[in-house]
């Protein structure tokens, strides 16, 4: 019978008492947590502290968009796709908000891109109809000329 220090010492000793292992602190729990949390789960209102601008803050999403509407131009800037003075036209675009994602920056490039060649179309056939009326006209004028003479 162990009512002493010293026979609590005496049985440490002999082997009769000895110290129980710690157990290690399982993960497997946490593990299966982050593996439901990967796939969507316990991120509902209720799991929610921190507001919206503090867990996906503005800030970070306006200047990932913004870095990533500036690649694109730059990109487009480089292939020739689009001229200087449309890169820096849209480039202020841009930068007041006009374009939320690539998709709708792409779609104006493209409107854009299609009434500049549009216009250019219709100032080519109105210089060949002012051609060809003044060609009538000096052919008249020609004509009337050659009658008085």
């Amino acid at each position: 019978m162990a009512n002493s220090r010293f026979s609590v010492r005496k049985l440490v000793g002999d082997g009769l008492i000895i110290k129980k292992a710690v157990a290690p602190h399982s993960r497997a729990r946490i593990r299966l947590i982050h593996a439901s949390k990967r796939l969507g789960r316990h991120a509902g209102i209720g799991k929610r502290k921190g507001t919206k601008g503090a867990r996906q803050p503005p800030k970070l999403l306006w200047m990932r968009r913004q870095r990533v509407l500036r690649r694109m131009l730059t990109r487009l800037r480089d292939t020739k796709k689009i001229d200087s003075h449309m890169y820096q036209n849209f480039y202020k675009r841009c930068k007041g908000n006009q374009f939320k994602n690539k998709r709708v920056l792409l779609e104006a490039i493209h409107n854009q891109k299609n009434a500049w060649v549009k216009q250019k179309a219709e100032s080519e056939q109105i210089e060949a109809l002012k051609a060809k009326a003044k060609a009538i006209r000096d052919k008249r004028r020609s004509r009337l000329a050659a009658r008085a003479a």
